[in-house]
């Protein structure tokens, strides 16, 4: 069912944003890109919620009142092999510190590592819990009538650092509530020298953001973003106190100032228990939202008119209008948007970034071993060989680390070889490329590389062209059931993986072939 009232959306404009913008000094901001090379790592999941107690559940022990009278979580489990600690900062009484650890499957020794580690403060932790449970009854109203609930999602981001970004967004879409977890470990210099330290220095910050979205038509969007602004016969009758049905838990106020040429649109949020809680504010101007107008009706009228020629013929469109107020307010952005003859709007508010005190510096706790000794490429002299224009290729077989520590790797790892021999050209990572002939096949009785690479050093018959590069594709018939006479790998056998070609530049070119991973059902 379709809200006429989400149209006034529209006027204000706005759907994006979680991160606020810096705040402007009386100078003009230099537009640049980064120009450090940076990295990090990261991680998204989700949590089913279905009430409003599994949503409370989750997020009280990090910055609910539960949390406020110190009910914290040690190494709880929220997510298969990641887990969440909460603390109070003995910094300060208004934040605390939360941890997210996990657990490397490969680490036999079942060590956490810590991913992140963030601060957050109790004061936007209410106001994001107030939001989310007034949007979660809200929608369990307008279901429980029969009607259809329009998306919405609402999210925390606090960015430290030192210790990472976490954003705990909950959102509703398609009859479904989840709430969903994203992580990035600190950004950390990838500058000479500096790999594993902080990129960035600062305070951290955290905000909040929220999303709505309605469907309205041409019509209905230009009366309410007139009124809006104040420009029309009604320009007493402004929003005071608007109902954004059917998101009955956010309203709208948009205050003019038309000797400034702007308004100010303000939004509040009415909790479960009736109390209005400020969200976010900025303001926007009427000559801004003039162009937006004249955008969005440039879209809607041609979108119409094609739907009109030929249904379903129109191409998608989008038209933002974005405008903020950093630290006096926040961020406001909708974004006008067609798809197949629909208009929409999505609009989208984000509280003033609030400051933080930061956590220690999080490293990267993994342990990379790096050999004393990087094989180079050797000469044929060093191969035991000489230069030639054509020559054998002499294999040892081996296994990679991966298919070792597979835990369904065969035992013993041996069996019959075969396999064939193509130039490089001729091969991708999905395999031979089509048309494509090997210029050598391999068959070899059996070999055993249980312990290790293979003892002996198998000789290819063929003589081959030297200056090229080759690529060798096999496999290894460890259960025994491949038919001689049309041999091919089936699921579990060990089978190489098209990655980098062989050069022939000896008469006898002494190579190391891999068996990469175990043929995986499907392929």
């Amino acid at each position: 069912m379709r809200h006429s009232p989400l149209l006034l959306l529209a006027l204000a404009l706005a759907v994006v944003s979680c991160t606020t913008a810096p705040a402007a000094t009386n100078d003009q901001n230099t537009l640049r890109p980064r120009s450090n090379p940076i990295e990090y790592v990261g991680m998204t999941f989700e949590v089913p919620v279905t009430t409003d107690a599994d949503f409370v559940a989750i997020v009280d022990p990090i910055f609910g009142p539960g949390a406020a009278a110190g009910t914290f979580v040690n190494e709880h489990e929220i997510h298969h092999g990641v887990f969440l600690t909460t603390m109070a900062d003995s910094r300060t009484p208004t934040q605390a510190v939360v941890t997210l650890y996990m657990n490397p499957p490969a680490d036999t020794h079942h060590m956490m590592r810590t991913i992140l580690q963030v601060p957050v403060s109790f004061t936007y932790g209410a106001v994001y819990i107030d939001a989310v449970r007034a949007a979660l009854a809200t929608t369990a109203s307008v279901v429980a009538s029969g009607d259809t609930m329009e998306p919405w999602h609402l999210e925390y981001h606090v960015a430290s650092p030192h210790g990472g970004d976490l954003v705990i967004q909950t959102e509703y879409a398609s009859a479904h509530t989840v709430v969903r977890f994203r992580t990035a470990a600190p950004q950390t210099s990838l500058a000479p020298g500096m790999v594993n330290t902080p990129a960035f220095t600062g305070d951290p910050w955290e905000t909040l953001s929220g999303t709505v979205f309605f469907e309205l038509s041409r019509d209905e969007f230009s009366f309410f973003s007139n009124r809006a602004y104040g420009i029309s016969s009604g320009a007493l009758q402004n929003f005071q106190d608007f109902h954004l049905l059917p998101h009955d838990w956010l309203r709208l106020t948009v205050t003019p100032h038309l000797e400034n040429q702007d308004v100010n649109v303000a939004f509040e949020v009415i909790t479960v228990d009736g109390r209005r809680v400020p969200f976010a504010n900025a303001p926007a101007s009427v000559v801004a939202g003039e162009q937006f107008q004249e955008n969005v009706f440039s879209m809607v009228d041609s979108m119409n008119a094609a739907e009109a020629a030929t249904p379903g013929s129109s191409t998608p469109w989008e038209v933002p209008f974005y405008y903020d107020d950093p630290t006096g307010g926040g961020v406001v952005s909708v974004i006008a948007q067609g798809q197949h003859g629909v208009f929409s709007i999505a609009y989208a508010v984000a509280s003033p970034a609030r400051p933080l005190v930061d956590t220690d510096f999080v490293p990267y706790q993994g342990m990379v071993t790096i050999p004393d000794h990087i094989p180079t490429p050797q000469t044929c002299a060093q191969l035991g060989s000489v230069d030639a224009l054509s020559g054998q290729f002499l294999i040892h077989f081996d296994a990679s680390s991966t298919l070792r520590s597979s835990p369904n790797v065969p035992m013993p790892l041996a069996g019959p070889v075969w396999g064939s021999i193509y130039h490089a050209v001729d091969v991708t990572i999905t395999g031979p490329v089509a048309g494509a002939v090997p210029v050598a096949n391999i068959h070899f009785d059996r070999m055993d590389i249980s312990a290790g690479p293979s003892t002996m050093e198998y000789t290819v018959d063929a003589v081959l062209p030297g200056g090229q590069q080759y690529q060798i594709l096999g496999f290894m018939d460890t259960d025994g059931n491949a038919d001689p006479m049309d041999p091919g790998p089936d699921v579990g056998d060990p089978v190489m993986i098209p990655i980098g070609g062989f050069p022939m530049q000896c008469a006898q070119q002494h190579i190391t072939a891999e068996f990469a991973l175990l043929l995986p059902a499907g392929v």
